[in-house]
């Protein structure tokens, strides 16, 4: 994925300067803005990955990834934050605004660089194990990465769509919230088993009445199990 264009977003002007030289180093296309508001008169639809800084301005990083969340021809660009707010609860909030990943300041840009090419891996790469699946109205479409209902996506976030994939790839197999949090989030040790179960919520919450398809076996974990009678 070294085309990957990149847009750095971080109201310090140094480190947006520093993270676009390095970056390009590695053959990345980046460009920087200095505030949300300034990224948001760019031509964000046409940036591939987006590394946000969360305490800017008038627009936070946070507000800044629900916009690019809510648009369509944004909604499945990765987002990695890069932050200062280091707390277990602030990273649950950057993940419930639709983050991919999550870094702490400070941090050396060879991390960055590394989360960088390990949430592509993840996303972009064509993966033997994904699938089709369909049962009644429900659909996971693998080509477009979606899951539909009734012929309508239902909006799952690359984190949630992995996520679900993994649990419908292996029908009826338990996985531990340390199974999923090492094959979704790779060698990502600050991830709390709480992120998992945020992010498994709100899969049962956009999926409506196919929720029940994802069991819990309390103690060990989550499942796949559509309903077959």
């Amino acid at each position: 994925m070294k085309d990957l264009k990149i847009l750095v977003v971080d109201d310090e002007e140094d480190l947006c300067e520093i993270l676009q030289f390095n970056l390009k180093q590695e053959g990345f296309d980046v460009d920087v803005a200095y505030s949300a508001e300034q990224a948001l008169v760019l031509e964000l639809k046409t940036y591939d990955f987006f590394l946000l800084d969360i305490m800017m301005g008038e627009i936070s990083g946070l507000e800044l990834a629900k916009i690019i969340r809510r648009n369509p021809d944004l909604e499945d660009k990765p987002i990695l934050f890069i932050t200062a707010k280091t707390s277990e609860a602030d990273k649950l909030i950057g993940f419930n605004a639709g983050a991919d990943d999550y870094v702490s300041k400070p941090f050396s840009v060879k991390e960055i660089i590394a989360r960088i090419n390990v949430i592509c891996k993840r996303i972009f790469s064509d993966s033997k194990n994904d699938l089709d699946f369909k049962f009644d109205d429900f659909k996971m479409i693998s080509d477009s990465k979606k899951v539909c209902i009734n012929d309508k996506d239902v909006g799952l976030t690359k984190t949630e769509y992995e996520i679900l994939r993994l649990l419908i790839s292996h029908q009826g197999r338990i996985y531990s919230r340390e199974e999923i949090m090492s094959i979704i989030w790779a060698n990502d040790s600050f991830i709390g088993d709480r992120t998992v179960d945020v992010n498994v919520r709100r899969i049962r919450k956009k999926i409506g009445e196919y929720h029940k398809f994802i069991k819990t076996k309390s103690g060990y974990g989550y499942y796949f199990e559509p309903k077959t009678n």
